[in-house]
């Protein structure tokens, strides 16, 4: 080859380098020169394809890669060779890629294609973490065995480390990633070694402002809920998330904590503050402070707010809605508030939007701002009224379509409302088949014809529970089972496709529940409901059937006189509808009870032989409007009740003062008037505040009968005895022994009341919301008292208690609760006392 062609060569090697080490060898290891004329190239057919370095590799798709194959013609020097060249080395699996001319005979040619491998990962290790740390981090790197190593690979991998500890605190932390052979492999495999020194957490000691005279320190501090200093416990409420964190420097929710300040002063009517400057520095001590320089300004007052392009509601309607009063600071997140969404829905936006005016705007503006005063329009665009189109669900695999249709308030044809819309949330979270963290329709409006659909998007979760549990009562260890399957479906069980592991999807709710201490007690329990009886309209059916026996031996000879024993059978049916009048959160509710208690031999009971019959009539009415089963943050639910028997004894001549206890009460009368309430207020981002309060009082209407012996209330305790076949009310308080809050006889034994109160405070914080573990901690104050007879009712006469739980909600054991109390009143049953507790037992 001469000197020209092979200045030309170099020339045109150079040009088709993709980068450094991918290149295009015209000779290679072929063994002759080629007359290969660089000016004026010449096009080929390949005769054959040869490779290296692909050993591990199907070379069929390395020549996929490359679009190079036998037969195709190409143009030397071209495009296609160094193309194929380019596409190979794009795959980041290679270190060197060439292509050779081996041969060249007329007009065909000969290529060899020359790869060097990248190296591959056979496995990876962390030093300096502890072994917590590493699992995550191994999770966040989502390395894999077989992963090309690479310069981005390691530096990707470096900086996932660094965001992680920057996360936990440690600004200072540092990362050195090494790549070395592992010689115990032959195929150019590497250990990657990341060495991490994490250094000392950033903890503030000191956070300190400057330039603030309208708001304290603590209140500026409090507006930051992520950043605060060593100190902040002394300065700050207990209750909030930021009492939760520790004291460490994390720049992202440091940025977004000094907004919170922003936000805070405009709320109170500043609204030209802002941040002049804030630094970060660390003292002689190496300890890390923060100083915070604002701009107050002066504060400013609503003065004249005017509404403008509104025909369907009059401008003194409007301001009802605005709720904002000439003079008042000037607080723009109230305004939009007021105007976009107040969560009591009593926001223009809501008032337009649950008309169908789905399409409506309302546009605040500045129009004149004089000293401290500040003028507003608000130019509304009203648009027309939208009606709903399609309304769809997706995501239920398991779930009849049908059962949750008929939960939604939202219906074809229907104006557009968003209360609608948030109602139908709340019922389909009611229901507690989804995940309700993740419950969201999917509002799509249609601008060109007024119509809107809305798609509900829905996660199931695991409905079935299962109860396990161990307790002591009277004296004994008491064992419980219970399964309880929540969306079950009778019509589908003698269908063999639909047993998964059983046959779900209507919305039917099956329960069977055991209990024995193995020799002395043991109870058992079934019950079914139908949520919507006839699949119309809600109103639900549910049946029950039990029967307990405590006895000295089950085992034991029945014939025996030395046996006894004490029996309960019974059965239930109620009837619950959800109303239209005052409102659709109103269910009223009948029931018929029916319960034979037999005993025999049984000394220590009223009458020692003999049976008794309650067959009771139950009335109540319930308004619930939680927004939420499992954690509520808004809303309030409250019922009465009223609990009847036939008045016997007003039928029939006989003088009850005469007769003997079996006779007596062969057939129970009382009447039993429970009143229950419950309001949940959501004061900061979850932090929820709960007062509840209890009450209930059970008469009688012959006083020569006097008292049922039986479905008496007992108070104290965590509302989990174990051991009841008296038709007992147990009322938990926390704080207390079991009972112990119960009325005694002459020989101090728990005789039941007749009439009892109680209050709660709580304050809830949730640790975790996932539908898989809800998590919330709380404090409470709570206060009850029991009287055996109703004159001696004082209703502000309490036993008090406070402390602190935990609840733990898992879609497979339902809500679990463990409690600390200390009980203040009464020294034999009080003082501390831990509570355990299965859904909602305790409250």
């Amino acid at each position: 080859m001469n000197i020209k062609n092979k200045i030309l060569g170099l020339i045109l090697l150079l040009s088709l380098l993709p980068v450094a080490k991918a290149q295009i060898v015209v000779g290679g290891t072929g063994n002759g020169d080629y007359d290969i004329d660089y000016l004026t190239p010449k096009k080929y057919e390949i005769g054959g394809i040869t490779m290296q370095g692909a050993e591990n590799l199907d070379q069929r798709m390395v020549l996929m890669v490359a679009e190079l194959h036998v037969g195709d013609i190409v143009q030397v020097p071209g495009d296609k060779i160094s193309g194929a060249i380019d596409k190979l080395w794009k795959q980041g699996l290679f270190e060197d890629v060439k292509i050779e001319v081996t041969n060249i005979q007329n007009d065909l040619i000969f290529l060899n294609i020359e790869l060097v491998g990248r190296p591959k990962l056979s496995r990876f290790q962390f030093r300096g973490v502890k072994k917590s740390d590493a699992d995550k981090l191994r999770e966040n790197l989502n390395l894999m065995v077989g992963d090309v190593v690479t310069d981005n690979l390691m530096i990707t991998s470096k900086n996932k480390i660094l965001s992680y500890y920057l996360d936990k605190g440690y600004n200072n932390a540092s990362v050195n990633v090494q790549s070395i052979t592992d010689t115990a492999r032959k195929n150019n495999e590497q250990i990657l070694i990341f060495d991490v020194n994490t250094g000392k957490k950033g903890r503030i000691k000191e956070l300190s402002f400057e330039g603030n005279e309208a708001l304290s320190d603590t209140k500026l501090a409090s507006a930051m809920k992520n950043t605060h200093d060593v100190n902040y416990w002394k300065k700050l409420r207990f209750w909030t998330s930021g009492f939760w964190k520790r004291s460490k420097y994390i720049e992202a929710d440091y940025n977004s904590d000094l907004e919170e300040i922003v936000n805070l002063y405009n709320e109170k009517g500043y609204r030209d503050a802002k941040i002049l400057d804030d630094s970060i520095y660390y003292d002689e001590q190496g300890k890390m402070r923060i100083k915070v320089k604002v701009y107050e300004g002066r504060p400013y007052f609503f003065r004249n707010i005017t509404f403008t392009g509104n025909t369907i509601y009059s401008s003194d309607e409007l301001a009802k809605h605005l709720r904002i009063e000439k003079g008042t600071p000037y607080n723009k997140t109230t305004l939009d508030q007021n105007l976009s969404y107040n969560p009591s829905g009593t926001d223009i936006n809501s008032l337009y939007m649950d008309n169908g005016y789905l399409f409506f705007r309302a546009t605040p503006t500045e129009v004149a701002v004089e000293n401290d005063s500040i003028d507003i329009e608000i130019r509304i665009r009203e648009g027309g009224q939208a009606r709903l189109n399609k309304v769809s669900i997706k995501g239920n695999t398991m779930t009849n379509d049908k059962v949750i249709m008929r939960e939604i308030h939202t219906r074809p044809g229907d104006l557009f409302s968003r209360d609608a819309v948030i109602r139908s949330v709340r019922e389909l979270a009611t229901l507690q088949y989804f995940d309700e963290q993740k419950i969201n329709p999917d509002v799509k409006p249609n601008p060109e014809n007024g119509t809107v659909d809305i798609e509900y998007q829905l996660e199931e979760k695991s409905t079935s529970q299962i109860s396990l549990s161990g307790g002591w009562g009277s004296g004994m260890i008491i064992g419980t089972l219970g399964l309880s399957f929540n969306n079950f479906s009778v019509r589908n069980i003698f269908n063999k496709k639909a047993w998964s592991p059983l046959p779900t999807g209507d919305g039917q709710k099956l329960y069977l529940s055991a209990q024995t201490n193995g020799t002395y007690y043991y109870s058992l329990s079934a019950g079914f409901t139908e949520p919507w009886l006839g699949g119309s309209k809600p109103q639900s059916l549910s049946f029950s059937i039990y029967h307990s026996l405590y006895s000295n031996g089950y085992f034991y000879d029945k014939s025996s006189s030395s046996y006894y024993s004490l029996r309960i059978t019974g059965a239930g049916l109620s009837l619950t509808k959800r109303l239209s009048w005052p409102d659709d959160y109103f269910i009223l509710s009948h029931g018929l009870t029916y319960r034979m208690y037999r005993v025999q031999n049984y000394t220590s009971f009223i009458f020692p032989d003999g049976y008794a019959n309650d067959i009771n009539y139950t009335v109540g009415l319930t308004r619930n409007s939680l927004d939420s089963p499992i954690y509520p943050r808004m809303g309030s639910e409250v019922s009465v009740s009223a609990q009847l028997t036939p008045p016997y004894s007003l039928f029939d001549s006989r003088d009850y003062s005469t007769l003997d206890a079996q006779e007596k009460y062969k057939f129970l009368e009382y009447y039993k008037i429970n009143i229950r309430g419950s309001w949940m207020f959501n004061l900061i981002s979850n932090v929820v505040f709960n007062a509840r309060f209890r009450f209930g009082n059970m008469g009688y209407y012959n006083s020569d009968i006097g008292l049922s012996p039986f479905g008496r209330y007992y108070v104290g305790g965590d509302g989990l005895s174990s051991f009841a076949l008296d038709a007992r009310e147990i009322i938990p308080m926390r704080g207390y022994t079991t009972y112990g809050l119960t009325p005694t006889d002459a020989s101090n034994n728990r005789i039941g009341a007749s009439i009892f109160d109680k209050f709660t405070l709580e304050l809830r914080q949730p640790i975790t919301l996932n539908a898989s573990a809800t998590i919330y901690v709380l404090g409470f104050v709570e206060g009850a008292n029991a009287w055996s007879k109703f004159s001696q009712f004082q209703p502000f006469k309490m036993y008090t208690s406070a402390g602190l739980g935990v609840r733990l909600y898992m879609p497979m054991f339902g809500l679990i609760g463990l409690d600390w109390a200390y009980g203040f009143s009464d020294e034999e049953t009080g003082g501390s006392h831990f509570h355990f507790s299965i859904n909602q037992s305790i409250d």
